[in-house]
């Protein structure tokens, strides 16, 4: 597979959007935020993908704004779109190992696994070899001066595929807007854009080799560097043969921060303040330990040299003598030592405290260390990845509990009785006897749902229908009455190829065959989680037979078979739910009866109404997307039954057996938050403030964040139930072979 194949496959470019979240940014030239991308991811990956296969992919003009440096001055960064930043984020995945073969150790700036603390301990290791002397300086504006020519012949001779030279092109001569007016850059790297850093490196890498063969001791982080050496005269040809190198590549030093100086003397760079062996952080914001590097103590030289300070900086980093005040009066007269005492003030540590201590240390010769030495960070980095590895067991996430629960989400949950809802300008109101109980922009409701007696203005409704806002009624006590919804998402030729499907025995056997083992699937995984911590000979067995099940509906030849396991299978899975909970909260039975309508207990209650808010849910994404929802594939069609929300609902199903499990073991709900309609043994149904504290919980639910199964997209569970509903769209059309349905992570 070629580099560029890669770089426009589907996972390369997801890996990329991941990057590009984690980055977070604004909007581009399109307007689009990475929430609204990531609202329509699967469509947007798609589309980058064809485009980069089929070589119509174009890079969209860049935005710039301006930012304040911390020296007051303004910088101007450029704003990609956030498509262009997911296909440059593929391709610097893609890329950077290729790059990173090529770049020197010397390099420390931009790069995974480098940073300025591995810098300092090659400046320490140079100290230590007799390096004294020390070229410090810096390229003047050197992402505005790099040469685009010699860059692209840098690029060519690395990267053999044209196509990805001309996609690394049109980035780098992006055509841009500054002050509403466009122009393609002809010189310079964007600052701002994803794939600057790689290139701002390849277009040194040849200056640090020569450096290198040269004999020179380079450090280099960016376009700041510093090159060591033993002796002045070295240092002084080190600097000539740098302008030389710098030249060739259509650069120049900056003069005024550019200078030779020595350790003895104290210099300043990436941060730190160096001084012989000691080093401590250049700025007050700076949390470094002011101790000196590779486990040394401080030398006694080096604290003289502290204590004989009377300097002013100069521009170069070097220091001068100054006049006789008192020693800590001249400390705070230069920049290193203001520095010096602002890294010990900050440990709590008085200036005769630290060198009587670092006398005993010497004395004693104990050692420290102030940069954590490679091997610990990366056992630290380990250790870390085996933590995030294992995911917690969902019962024992910890929840909170709400008080009250009107707007989340994006959802309004209406449950006050005798409700209005009225739209105002731009926003939506809720009053009560003209009491006004909440005040919601217009433009953040995705979704309405409606508990009982509730009113709703015409214009609200209009408003509605226009932006496709589904508005779910129910029953006070959260049974399904229908819905009010727009018809702009209809779309006949999908549902006329949904009823053609229906006709489909091989398509429809598939399906079901998927959606069922799925079911199970997810059920078997939910009673693994509890038998980790748990033994119970009877789930154990349960959960063997599921495994034997499963193997069975692959191999069945008709519907009524996949109905039959799955029947058989949720009758063994709720004969054992009432072991999941903990026998001390009191909802633990040895033998759990499923009842509906009505639900004749506290769990059955719980499990009937989050079933149907999650059967809400994908009911407004299948209209969203245009399917119908009253015609499924394994669920007999009935009228007025959504038998295709009932079919998607399978593969979900444990999302409200694994959140009821929690409310009641958590005592977050608990018995006084239920009612009989007359007693023990008639209707259980929730109380209104028990409504509320589910209502909460369900959201938390959905918005805990998993990797989709199919995709490997990072989303919400919400964000799961759209893509299968989208991925079941592209089933039906023929665009995909098979329908992969969501599977839970034990």
């Amino acid at each position: 597979m070629s580099l560029y194949t890669q770089i426009a496959s589907f996972n390369s470019l997801i890996s990329g959007f991941n990057r590009v979240e984690e980055s977070d940014g604004a909007a581009g030239f399109d307007k689009i935020s990475i929430p609204d991308f990531e609202n329509d991811l699967e469509n947007q990956v798609n589309m980058l993908h064809n485009e980069l296969t089929f070589f119509n992919y174009r890079s969209q003009p860049v935005i710039f704004f301006e930012r304040l440096k911390a020296d007051g001055k303004k910088r101007l960064l450029s704003i990609f779109s956030v498509r262009d930043r997911v296909v440059q984020s593929s391709a610097m995945i893609v890329l950077n190992p290729y790059f990173e073969k090529e770049f020197e150790k010397e390099s420390f700036g931009y790069r995974k696994g480098f940073s300025r603390e591995q810098a300092a301990r090659r400046i320490n290791m140079l100290y230590d070899e007799g390096c004294k002397w020390i070229v410090d300086a810096d390229i003047k504006q050197y992402f505005d001066s790099v040469d685009h020519e010699i860059l692209f012949t840098k690029i060519k001779e690395l990267i053999k595929e044209d196509s990805i030279v001309n996609l690394l092109k049109m980035w780098i001569r992006a055509e841009c807007i500054i002050k509403n007016k466009r122009k393609k850059i002809k010189t310079g790297l964007l600052q701002g854009s994803v794939i600057s850093p790689m290139m701002a490196n390849l277009y040194l890498d040849k200056f640090d080799e020569k450096l290198k063969s040269k004999g020179l001791n380079l450090v280099r982080y960016a376009d700041d560097f510093i090159i060591l050496t033993k002796e002045k005269p070295e240092a002084e040809e080190a600097l000539r043969i740098t302008k030389e190198l710098l030249a060739e590549l259509k650069l120049e030093i900056h003069p005024e921060k550019t200078g030779i100086t020595n350790f003895n003397t104290g210099f300043k760079y990436l941060g730190y303040i160096f001084l012989n062996s000691l080093v401590v952080p250049a700025s007050d914001k700076d949390t470094s330990k002011p101790l000196p590097l590779a486990g040394r103590g401080i030398s006694n030289e080096t604290i003289q040299k502290i204590k004989s300070l009377t300097q002013a900086k100069n521009k170069t980093g070097a220091v001068k003598q100054n006049g006789d005040d008192s020693f800590e009066e001249k400390l705070k007269a230069s920049e290193l030592g203001s520095a010096f005492l602002e890294a010990l003030n900050k440990k709590g540590i008085t200036l005769n405290d630290f060198f009587e201590a670092q006398q005993e240390q010497q004395a004693e010769k104990q050692t420290a260390n102030p940069i954590q030495a490679e091997a610990e960070i990366e056992q630290a980095l380990l250790e870390q990845e085996e933590n995030l590895s294992e995911p917690a067991a969902e019962e024992e996430l910890p929840v909170e509990i709400p008080a009250t629960v009107t707007f989340l989400s994006r959802t309004m949950y209406i449950q006050e009785q005798g409700a209005v809802l009225k739209k105002e300008g731009e926003r939506i109101i809720v009053y009560k006897n003209e009491k006004e109980l909440l005040d919601v922009p217009a433009l953040k409701i995705s979704h309405i749902i409606i508990f009982g007696s509730c009113t709703l203005s015409p214009s609200l409704i209009q408003f509605c229908l226009k932006k496709t806002i589904p508005v779910t009624l129910l029953s006070s006590r959260g049974k399904y009455y229908g819905s009010i919804e727009s018809t702009f998402t209809n779309n006949a030729e999908t549902e006329r190829l949904q009823l053609f499907r229906t006709l489909d025995e091989n398509f429809m056997l598939g399906f079901s065959k998927e959606i069922t083992s799925a079911k199970i699937f997810n059920q078997r995984v939910l009673l693994q989680r509890f038998l980790k911590r748990n033994e119970d000979e009877k789930i154990s067995q349960l959960v063997e037979n599921f495994g034997r099940v499963l193997k069975r509906i692959q191999k069945s030849k008709n519907i009524d078979d996949v109905r039959g396991y799955e029947g058989v299978s949720a009758a063994g899975y709720f004969s054992v739910f009432g072991k999941l909970f903990d026998e001390k909260k009191g909802f633990y039975t040895g033998r759990f009866i499923r009842t509906r309508r009505p639900p004749l207990d506290p769990v059955n209650s719980l499990l009937s109404f989050g079933y149907t808010m999650l059967a809400a849910n994908i009911y407004s994404f299948l209209k969203a997307h245009g399917i119908n929802p009253y015609c499924g594939f394994m669920h007999a069609v009935k009228s007025g039954h959504p038998a295709l929300a009932s079919d998607l609902m399978e593969e979900f199903r444990f999302l409200v057996d694994t959140l009821v499990l929690n409310v009641l073991n958590h005592k977050i709900l608990t018995k006084k938050d239920f009612y009989f309609a007359k007693e023990p043994g008639t209707p259980c149904y929730l109380t209104n403030n028990g409504r509320k504290i589910f209502i909460k919980q369900f959201e938390i639910k959905m918005h805990q964040k998993v990797k989709h199964s199919s995709t490997g997209f990072k989303v919400d569970y919400r964000r799961c139930l759209d893509l299968q509903v989208q991925q079941l769209v592209q089933f039906i059309k023929g665009e995909k072979e098979k329908y992969e349905a969501f599977r839970a992570v034990l």
